[in-house]
């Protein structure tokens, strides 16, 4: 069975915009692959400093990751910093990457548009961030990373890492292929970008029928009335749309048909109330998830993937003759 290998920073719980994208994705590539998803704490401290919630978040994504449908008995998750062979992984691979070609990475620029961080300011783990996450999808050997399109440049660098490294010492690692996600790009509800927690423009999974129905109220919409899908000409109307069709489980075209007499604010109160219905089922789900099994969930799996990790580093210190066995022994 091939192996994915996918993942989340913890800076906080999780919105519409991961489940319609990557976690709905996971749901179901869990019954087809052998899937591990990394809990990404290291990465958080790319670009902030504040380390105090991020245990925290971790049990808190963990919680919304087994309410969405994660199986734990299908799907591997685990703490990337308790994976110490990580680390390691990531210094050894250093070697066979240039500054240039780190520069060369437009997602790193992307990530320090999001941030605020301007080029000077950026610490050494921002700028070799896509070193790190190839060290990430390399130790377990990953056949397939599941991406939007923004994050293939990601995937590229980490083929050239393994390339690199395959050539100079010894065939390792296999060349990741990039998994495209199906699930479409969810713009924030104020309409300006992808939704995100740090921009405030999301919908929580976790947020009550009062909170759903207020930030849907204050949603941006396009000029005009009509209710139909055009992304480039009604980029806002069309994200509604995307998000009504995901929850209530009905095509575009019958929410265009549905919709079509109603105004801005009559379509917005309906997809409130088909969210608050959806996420409920999800939040009871979710009070049902005892810390305990959250932590055991973690636990069982940051062992078994620690153990994946260390097999992979033990193969990389002998094709390198880092093992060195008179002295060490074999």
């Amino acid at each position: 069975m091939k192996r994915i290998l996918t993942g989340d920073r913890p800076t906080g719980k999780l919105h519409i915009g991961h489940l319609i994208g990557s976690l709905g994705n996971r749901i179901k590539l869990q019954n087809e692959y052998d899937t591990f998803i990394i809990v990404a704490d290291f990465q958080v401290l790319t670009d902030r400093k504040d380390t105090a919630k991020i245990e925290e978040n971790i049990i808190e994504i963990t919680k919304d990751y087994l309410a969405a449908g994660i199986d734990p008995k299908k799907t591997t998750i685990f703490i990337q910093s308790h994976i110490p062979a990580l680390s390691e992984l990531y210094q050894i691979l250093s070697n066979v990457v240039t500054v240039s070609r780190v520069k060369r990475n437009p997602t790193v620029k992307e990530e320090l548009k999001a941030a605020h961080i301007d080029e000077a300011n950026m610490s050494l783990a921002m700028f070799s961030y896509p070193v790190s996450q190839a060290a990430d999808i390399l130790g377990f050997k990953a056949n397939l990373v599941p991406v939007g399109e923004d994050q293939i440049p990601h995937i590229e660098q980490t083929r050239e890492v393994a390339r690199t490294f395959n050539k100079t010492y010894g065939a390792v690692f296999p060349e990741p292929e990039a998994l495209l996600s199906p699930a479409p790009r969810i713009l924030g509800l104020d309409g300006k970008a992808k939704m995100s927690k740090s921009l405030g423009n999301t919908i929580m999974l976790s947020d009550t029928p009062d909170e759903i129905r207020s930030k849907f109220k204050k949603a941006v919409t396009d000029s005009g009335r009509e209710i139909y899908f055009d992304k480039e000409h009604k980029p806002e109307i069309s994200n509604l749309l995307t998000i009504f069709s995901f929850f209530s489980a009905k095509k575009i075209s019958e929410l265009e048909k549905e919709f079509k007499e109603a105004s801005y604010s009559e379509f917005k109160a309906a997809i409130a109330e088909e969210l608050v219905d959806k996420l409920s089922e999800l939040q009871k789900k979710r009070t049902e998830i005892s810390e305990s099994e959250v932590k055991e969930v973690l636990k069982k799996g940051t062992l078994k993937s620690a153990e994946i990790v260390n097999d992979t580093l033990k193969e990389v210190r002998k094709t390198m003759q880092l093992d060195y066995p008179k002295i060490f022994g074999s």
